[in-house]
């Protein structure tokens, strides 16, 4: 009887592990599509309207497997996205939600349309229940990428006036969110995203840094620092590390380019630049108390 036992478990033992090889084959090959979502402004904001010109002039060309969403609201992106996703029977390669970060609330953050989404509210179920709606579409190859400046942010911003020094947890952020998209690969940056021509070709066209004054105040410092270093978690494995520079390529798929962004001589040279040249009193710390 013990031999019996043995010879059914030997034979019923390789089709297990063929249904597990074949479910993971299924995911692995499942058709995908591409999601650019950026947000809907009331005003004219120059930064978000090149990228969505830019996707608009990408998507003519990859009708099948690239489609992006302007919304107002994250309800709205979800009624937006559940269409597209439903009508052409597919999954979520890659995710790009494009925003604002804004440095002055002194935390990590991304925004669709009117709705911020941070690390504090991200387990607020009430607040993500719109965004959690991707979830059914995603899996552990999507790859997501937040947009927006300083949302993968690790370091700390200083102390200012009557704030005191305070972490940015951007990695906490990019957990939410890998955990909120169903173990989704996520990546965010350090410093700053930029929206230069070329955004859709595989280049630096998201690294970079802004030219106004305010950026040239000392509370940027640690932005600086980080210019052009990107983060990366593994919902699957749970590990959290450093990668090179992120750029989106002609299908919206998220890449890390063969070398990161301040490896480049010239960008070396004008990140040193700035930060040597960084003064307090450049920045207007009333953005802080708004």
């Amino acid at each position: 009887m013990k031999n019996r036992i043995i010879l059914c478990t030997l034979v019923l033992l390789p089709s297990f592990y063929v249904k597990a090889s074949d479910s993971l084959s299924v995911n692995k090959n499942i058709r995908r599509i591409n999601l650019i979502i950026s947000s809907k402004t009331k005003k004219i904001d120059p930064a978000p309207l090149s990228f969505q010109f830019q996707a608009w002039v990408t998507h003519l060309f990859r009708r099948k497997t690239f489609f992006y969403i302007v919304a107002a609201s994250s309800k709205e992106m979800i009624a937006k996205a559940q269409r597209i996703l439903d009508k052409e029977h597919a999954m979520i390669g890659n995710i790009w939600f494009d925003s604002h970060g804004h440095f002055a609330k002194r935390k990590s953050l991304f925004e669709i349309g009117e709705d911020e989404f941070n690390y504090q509210n991200m387990s607020d179920t009430s607040h993500t229940k719109w965004l959690a709606g991707l979830s059914k579409y995603c899996d552990e190859f999507t790859k997501a990428g937040i947009g927006s400046c300083y949302a993968g942010a690790t370091y700390s911003a200083a102390a200012v006036e009557a704030f005191p020094a305070r972490r940015m947890n951007g990695d906490s952020l990019m957990m939410s969110l890998s955990h909120l998209l169903n173990r989704a690969t996520v990546y965010a940056s350090e410093s700053w995203v930029m929206s230069g021509p070329g955004v859709f070709s595989n280049s630096y066209a998201l690294s970079g840094h802004p030219g106004k004054r305010k950026f040239k105040d000392k509370v940027f410092e640690p932005v600086w620092q980080k210019l052009g270093v990107w983060n990366c978690y593994e919902g699957s494995t749970g590990y959290f590390h450093t990668v090179n520079t992120v750029s989106l390529d002609k299908r919206a798929a998220i890449q890390c380019l063969p070398e990161n962004y301040i490896s480049k001589g010239k960008h070396a040279k004008c990140q040193k630049k700035h930060l040597e040249g960084l003064k307090t009193g450049r920045y207007n710390l009333a953005a802080m108390y708004q």
